[in-house]
């Protein structure tokens, strides 16, 4: 049996084996992704590490990537012997795409239920879509809930400030890490996130009482987000809700009416 590790191709015969041109190859080589060596008789050939190197480049280019960030991908990489983390790697790589495709999915599916109920879709809430799927943000479906004016305000709150995404994942952790550790929400960690949260939710409303009341609807009522936010709604009705309703009854914070 032959050394897998002597094995070398002729450019014509990786190019049939994987099914692509010799120009896509000859075009890898002169971009210096993927480097053919010189045989005895002077001939461009590939070996398996080769063959390897291919596989990860053309399952990247599936997903997307230019040839910069393949690169960039391919040579933080363990070498091509270590298959099994080349191929977590590639794993992780899809899982993040399918949750990022899910997203779009229910982004797509309440936009949907929204041109079913027979009325055209404003510009403005068009643009909040775009907007908050441009983000990856899995809270796009929160847009249903808002009338036009109200999503001129939170258009103008993201124009403002596009850091809110960042602030917002950034408390989503924080929260999940807080419930999972047992932490009070009546403590000091639980009453700094709520302040926290407090001042993102006073910025994306703009201080307008009516879009907060939805935002706190919105969060009561969890039986009707969609599947990508099921995982923080317990830490938000056993951790975030107690803490939020304790922070604004010290502050003398109103904002339902009874």
């Amino acid at each position: 049996m032959k050394d897998e590790k002597k094995l070398l191709f002729k450019v014509g015969e990786l190019a049939s084996l994987v099914g692509i041109s010799v120009r896509t190859l000859q075009h890898y080589d002169q971009k210096n992704l993927l480097n053919s060596k010189y045989n005895e008789s002077h001939k461009r050939v590939y070996n398996r590490d080769d063959l390897l190197k291919l596989q990860q480049i053309l399952f990247l280019k599936s997903l997307g990537f230019s040839l910069k960030e393949i690169d960039d991908i391919i040579s933080k990489q363990a070498n091509g012997d270590d298959l099994e983390k080349v191929f977590t790697a590639q794993r992780k790589i899809l899982l993040n795409q399918i949750q990022n495709l899910n997203k779009i999915v229910e982004t797509l599916n309440m936009a949907i239920a929204e041109t079913n109920v027979g009325q055209k879709i404003s510009m403005d809430r068009i643009v909040t879509i775009l907007k908050l799927m441009n983000q990856e943000n899995p809270y796009t479906f929160i847009v249903q809930y808002f009338d036009d004016e109200q999503l001129r305000t939170i258009n103008n709150s993201l124009l403002k400030n596009p850091e809110i995404q960042c602030e917002e994942n950034e408390l989503f952790s924080q929260l999940d890490s807080l419930y999972h550790q047992g932490e009070d929400p009546a403590g000091i960690r639980g009453q700094e996130l709520a302040k926290r949260w407090w001042d993102l939710v006073y910025e994306f409303t703009s201080g307008d009482k009516e879009m907060m009341k939805t935002l706190f609807s919105i969060g009561i009522d969890s039986s009707k987000w969609p599947e990508n936010t099921k995982d923080i709604q317990k830490s938000i009705e056993s951790f975030l809700a107690k803490a939020l309703n304790i922070y604004l009854q010290n502050n003398n914070i109103l904002i339902k009416d009874e």
